[in-house]
């Protein structure tokens, strides 16, 4: 991975890493992150200067938008090692152009490609030791953008915070994986924001994962809103 498109980031490291404390061979999706995590607010019309910091929680406020209103998006994507141990990105600029169109659906500033993609190389490179080579490991990478600004007035927020945190992982599923078709939910509406990759789209399809779930599938097959007879995709894709 180069450095071109990288940005002027600060660099704050941890002080000890929590990597030998992790067994890379039994993760559970999502739950374990790595040592950093990338930060940049967008304010005053202008994104401010990028922070790669230690993995913590932080602070916002109650009244953030993104609790009221739901402005939220976010990417998922892979970083692998070869054999040649060489780590590798697959087609990031493609993860960024639907974020960006996630961004303007939602009324959210779109994040510039040398931020997106130059932060992006900068973290993962950072946490290259994380990206575990052999059949099914990857380097799981999260890029999100919620609305951090403070008042419930029903409008679009004008400051928001653009992250990226990373997790170790192996395959979502292992043997057989048993899927049933949707006859009544829906996932996207015409004229909605299905094609976002917004956080309240997969809210929405927790409930009718729940009840697939108790019939012994693991996910749903989407089909369309109007006539559920067009396949649209699967829970995990």
């Amino acid at each position: 991975m180069d450095a071109a498109n990288t940005p002027e980031i600060t660099l704050l490291k941890a002080s000890t890493s929590k990597i030998d404390t992790i067994d890379f061979e039994n993760l559970t999706f999502g739950n374990v992150f790595t040592d950093h995590m990338l930060v940049c607010d967008f304010k005053d019309g202008q994104w401010q200067t990028p922070v790669i910091k230690p993995y913590a929680p932080f602070l916002i406020d109650p009244s953030a938008k993104v609790f009221h209103y739901g402005q939220a998006i976010f990417e998922g994507m892979k970083a692998y090692r070869d054999t040649d141990d060489q780590v590798w990105l697959f087609r990031p600029d493609q993860n960024m152009d639907r974020f960006n169109k996630s961004a303007t659906r939602l009324a959210m500033p779109e994040v510039p490609e040398s931020l997106f993609i130059g932060g992006l190389k900068q973290l993962v490179a950072l946490e290259k030791a994380w990206v575990k080579g052999g059949k099914g490991n990857s380097l799981y990478i999260r890029p999100f953008m919620i609305a951090i600004g403070s008042g419930v007035i029903a409008q679009p927020s004008t400051q928001y915070r653009f992250m990226i945190i990373l997790s170790p992982a192996k395959s979502y599923y292992s043997g057989e994986v048993k899927v049933i078709i949707a006859e009544h939910y829906s996932r996207a509406a015409n004229g909605g924001i299905g094609a976002a990759k917004a956080a309240g789209n997969y809210s929405a399809q927790f409930y009718p994962t729940k009840l697939a779930n108790e019939l012994g599938f693991q996910q749903i097959i989407w089909t369309d809103d109007a006539t559920h007879t067009k396949l649209e995709e699967a829970g995990t894709m």
